[in-house]
């Protein structure tokens, strides 16, 4: 019952999103802008779309090999099926597939797959700070945001002022740093993290505070990597160069579509997306994916039609989604797995996962 109201709750914030963003919408310019499009940039920019995942899975392996050496392929198929099954199943299942999936083929156990998927997702965060902090220089720059009339059906210009964004930049720049902090604490000092949550949680939601605790647990486990400051150097490395790569995708995008775009477009493009596609949505991030990227345009680019944007949206997610498509579809069939029986036997997984410990 929990699952089905969190997959009816992400379903229709993920379809308001969508209505919101394109019920405005004039069709006949968005057809037109897609198809004047260069094609040419439009194909460059699938270089550094498949060069990140590799980059990606290179940052993965040296946290995994802290644990247990996984072979490129296993990691490969792990990566690719987990990102599939975030752009096809609600709730962003994807993250506890690709455990299970590197479960089964690297037999790592469960849980510590899991931490180690954890961990490629706060190397991850790590590495978006430098991308935060460009995107927090540039906020003077674009100084108080204004939506203009038909981004959103809207009559009049909505306004958002430059203190609110800042203060909201900030706000995730804060978690992440706090993110980090938690990690190095309960490397250092798990007991006293396990104290400090059960005393937080455990007199309000004893149940929830048993679930934290067997989650931390075992996340602990996952902590073996910090024994090799190299790999952990490596991880951060690769991550960097995953973040650079998309940077580089975004670059040739805005070249495709001829635009007169400031420096600073392509990170403020992608610290609005990582936020926006981090909260469940609809399979495929429909409408949460298109609307960061609609509203970046239209606060770093002077005089971008509404339109226009949303055209650069449809094939920004179009050109974003196919690959997935592709290789979680090949590494299905190459592994002989099922997408359905991944997910029964996750869910399965997930509730063992929480009960231990």
């Amino acid at each position: 019952m929990k699952r089905c109201i969190k997959v009816v709750a992400s379903s229709a914030i993920g379809l308001f999103v969508v209505w919101a963003l394109f019920r405005g919408a004039d069709w006949r310019v968005v057809g037109r802008t897609i198809r004047e499009v260069r094609l040419g940039w439009l194909l460059l920019m699938q270089v550094p779309i498949w060069l990140s995942y590799v980059a990606r899975i290179q940052r993965w392996s040296y946290i995994v090999r802290a644990t247990k050496p996984a072979s490129f392929r296993h990691m490969f198929s792990a990566t690719h099926i987990g990102f599939l099954a975030n752009f096809t199943l609600p709730l962003r299942i994807g993250e506890p597939i690709r455990a299970l999936v590197l479960n089964r083929l690297a037999k790592l156990k469960f849980p510590q797959a899991m931490a180690m998927v954890v961990l490629d997702r706060v190397t991850d965060l790590i590495s978006l700070v430098p991308v935060l902090v460009v995107t927090l220089i540039a906020l003077p720059s674009i100084g108080t945001i204004v939506l203009p009339p038909g981004t959103l059906k809207n009559e009049k210009p909505i306004i958002f002022k430059e203190a609110y964004i800042t203060a909201g930049a900030w706000g995730a720049m804060a978690f992440l740093l706090g993110v980090v902090a938690v990690l190095v604490l309960l490397y250092v000092n798990k007991a006293m993290v396990l104290r400090i949550s059960d005393r937080l949680l455990g007199g309000v939601w004893p149940r929830l505070a048993r679930s934290a605790r067997g989650l931390l647990t075992h996340f602990a486990e996952g902590l073996h990597v910090f024994r090799s400051a190299a790999d952990m150097a490596k991880s951060v490395a690769f991550s960097l160069i995953t973040w650079g790569l998309t940077l580089i995708s975004w670059v040739f995008l805005l070249e495709a579509f001829d635009l007169e775009w400031p420096w600073y477009t392509v990170f403020v493009m992608q610290s609005f997306l990582a936020a926006a596609i981090s909260a469940p949505g609809l399979p495929g991030l429909l409408g949460q994916f298109h609307f960061p990227i609609v509203i970046a345009l239209l606060v770093c680019v002077e005089g971008m039609d509404p339109n226009g944007a949303k055209a650069l949206a449809i094939v920004a997610h179009l050109l974003c989604v196919i690959p997935i498509y592709i290789a979680g579809v090949f590494c299905l069939f190459w592994e002989q797995m099922g997408l359905l029986e991944l997910t029964r036997e996750t869910a399965h997984s997930q509730v063992e996962f929480e009960q231990d410990g």
